[in-house]
C-alpha cells in the first residue's frame, strides 16, 4: 500500500471516528508506517501516564517548524521548550549545561563568532537562513576540523565536489547543528538529535539524545552505553575509560542492572555506579541534575585546564568568553565528593582527588611548554600560522592537548590507569612532544645553514671572484657538512 493512500485512509478514519482521541488516530496510521515507534510509545511510562501524542507534538505559536498534519498542527522537532511543560526543572538545568550549547562550543563556533562580529544574532533563524552554518564552515581551515588544514594545503577543501561531510556525520550527529525551518517546512539540518541542536523555536538541545524516542526510558538514559554514543574515541574516550575503571568492571559483571529504573538510587540498591550516578543522579544527599557539569571542578576539554566556566546566562558566556568560575568549581568538587563518599571513605576520596589535582598541574606544565614552543616556531619564521593545522609542529601541538592531553586528564579523573599513562602522558610527551621538539630543532639548523650559505654567497659576490674565490669555496664546503649533520640527527 502506498504511503499517500495510507495517509488518506488515516485522515478519513479520523474524520469518521469523532470520539477517538488524536493519539488513537496517530497509532492507527503509524502502526503500518513506523511500527517500532508505536511499540516503544505503547510500552513507555508516558503512555501509561496518559500522555497523548499531541501533548508533545502539538505545535507552539511562533515555531516555524509547525505544519498541518492530517488536520492537526504539529511539529516533528520536539525541543526542550515542549518538554519543559512537564519537566520544567530538568529543562532549566539542561539549558545551564554545556550539553545544550555544544553545537556552538564545537562545530558551529567559527560561524557563531563570525555572525557576532557582523552584529547578527546567531540564535536567529533569519541569520541561519541568510548564512547557512553548515555551508559556512565547510571551507574554513580550523582545528575544530583538523583535517581541514592539510586539505586546504593540497587544494581539496576548496573543490566544489568535496562535501566535507564528515563534519556532519562525525561532529554534528553528537554536537547538533542548526535546524532551519520556514512555514512548516524543514529546510536544513534534519534529521538531527544532537544534544546541542539549535531548534527552530530558538531553544537549544535535544532531550531525545539521551532519552530515546518514543520509549523515553530512564533506565536507558542511565546506562553507560548511552553516554558512550558520543563520549568515545581518541579525543574523549570516556566510555573506554569507564570500561577500564573499577566502576565499569563492576557494572559490566552484574547480571541484574534493574536498579537503573529505580526512582531513587542509593548506595544500598546499586553495586556499581554508571556515568549518570556520578554526574547526574540524586545520590547520597547530592540532588539530581541535568546540568552535567554540576559536579566537575575542571574543564578538561580545552587546551589549558581551567576551573569550570561560568554558567551561561547568555550564549557568549560559554561560547566566546568562557570565564572560569573558581567559587562554583569548588562547590562542584564538594558535591562530587558527596557522591563518592556514598561508597568510599573520605580518606580514599580525598587521596584520589589530591592525586588527580597533581595530574592537572603536570599536564598544564607540559602544555605551557608546548604552546610556547609553537609560538617560538611562529616568531622565528619556522612555521606559518595562517593555516593552523598543516605543519608538523601545529599537528603535534594539536594532538598533545586534543587527543593525548584529554586522555591523560580524563583517564586520571575516572580511574583508568592505562589511559592516564600510556595513552595519555606517555603519548603526549614521548611521542608528540619529541616529534615537535626535534622538528623545530632541525628547522632551526636548516634555517641557520641557509642563512650562513646566503651570507657567504653575498660575500663572494662582493669579492667578485666567482666560484674560485675563498668565500665561495667555503660556502660550497659548508653545504654538504650541514646536510650531513642534519642526516645524522634524523637517523
Amino acid at each position: 500500500m502506498g504511503r499517500g493512500l495510507v495517509i488518506t485512509i488515516a485522515t478519513i478514519m479520523l474524520l469518521l471516528i469523532g470520539q477517538a482521541s488524536a493519539t488513537e488516530g496517530c497509532i492507527t496510521c503509524h502502526e503500518s508506517m513506523t511500527p517500532g515507534i508505536v511499540a516503544d510509545f505503547q510500552n513507555s511510562k508516558m503512555a501509561a501516564a496518559g500522555i497523548e501524542c499531541l501533548s508533545c507534538h502539538e505545535g507552539m505559536e511562533g515555531d516555524p517548524s509547525v505544519m498541518d498534519h492530517n488536520g492537526y498542527s504539529i511539529t516533528p522537532v520536539v525541543s526542550p521548550k515542549y518538554c519543559e511543560k512537564c519537566h520544567a526543572a530538568e529543562a532549566a538545568q539542561f539549558q545551564d549545561s554545556k550539553h545544550a550549547w555544544t553545537a556552538f562550543i564545537g562545530p558551529l563556533k567559527p560561524w557563531y563568532l563570525a555572525m557576532r562580529e557582523e552584529g547578527k544574532d546567531p540564535l536567529s533563524q533569519a541569520t541561519a537562513k541568510e548564512s547557512n552554518p553548515r555551508e559556512y564552515i565547510k571551507r574554513i581551515p580550523t582545528p575544530l576540523f583538523p583535517d581541514s588544514g592539510i586539505l586546504t594545503r593540497v587544494g581539496i577543501l576548496q573543490r566544489e565536489d568535496y562535501n566535507h561531510e564528515n563534519q556532519v556525520i562525525g561532529c554534528m550527529q553528537c554536537h547538533g547543528t542548526y535546524v532551519i525551518a520556514e512555514d512548516g517546512e524543514i529546510l536544513d539540518g534534519w534529521p538531527n538529535v544532537g544534544v546541542g541542536r539549535v531548534n527552530p523555536d530558538g531553544s537549544l538541545g535535544s532531550c531525545s539524545a539521551c532519552h530515546t524516542r518514543h520509549l523515553f526510558s530512564r533506565a536507558e538514559a542511565r546506562k553507560p552505553e548511552t553516554c558512550g554514543q558520543c563520549h568515545l574515541g581518541p579525543d574523549h574516550p570516556q566510555t573506554e575509560i569507564y570500561e577500564e575503571s573499577k566502576h565499569g568492571n563492576m557494572f559490566f559483571s552484574l547480571e541484574d542492572t534493574s536498579f537503573l529504573d529505580e526512582d531513587e538510587l542509593t548506595p544500598e540498591n546499586i553495586r556499581a555506579p554508571t556515568c549518570a550516578v556520578c554526574h547526574m543522579s540524586a545520590f547520597n544527599g547530592a540532588p539530581a541534575t541535568h546540568e552535567v557539569g554540576a559536579r566537575l571542578q575542571y574543564e578538561l576539554q580545552p587546551a589549558k585546564t581551567v576551573y569550570q566556566w561560568k554558567k551561561p546566562s547568555h550564549v557568549d558566556d560559554i561560547v566566546a568568553d568562557r570565564v572560569p568560575d573558581e567559587t562554583q568549581a569548588k562547590k562542584n568538587r564538594k558535591e562530587m565528593k558527596t557522591v563518592c563518599n556514598g561508597c568510599h571513605s573520605s580518606n580514599w576520596v580525598n587521596g584520589y582527588f589530591d592525586s588527580f589535582d597533581r595530574i592537572i598541574s603536570d599536564y598544564n606544565t607540559v602544555w605551557a611548554y608546548t604552546d610556547d614552543l609553537l609560538q617560538q616556531a611562529y616568531d622565528e619564521g619556522l612555521a606559518d600560522k595562517s593555516n593552523p593545522v598543516d605543519e608538523m609542529p601545529e599537528t603535534m601541538h594539536y594532538y598533545i592537548w586534543h587527543h593525548d592531553g584529554r586522555r591523560w586528564r580524563m583517564g586520571a579523573a575516572m580511574m583508568a590507569p592505562d589511559w592516564a599513562h600510556w595513552n595519555g602522558a606517555v603519548d603526549a610527551t614521548l611521542d608528540k612532544l619529541t616529534f615537535m621538539v626535534n622538528w623545530i630543532e632541525q628547522a632551526r639548523e636548516i634555517k641557520a645553514s641557509e642563512e650562513r650559505i646566503t651570507e657567504l654567497e653575498n660575500k663572494a659576490a662582493e669579492e667578485d671572484k666567482g666560484i674560485c674565490g675563498p668565500t665561495a669555496i667555503a660556502a660550497i664546503a659548508l653545504f654538504p657538512l650541514g646536510m650531513y649533520r642534519l642526516y645524522k640527527r634524523r637517523n
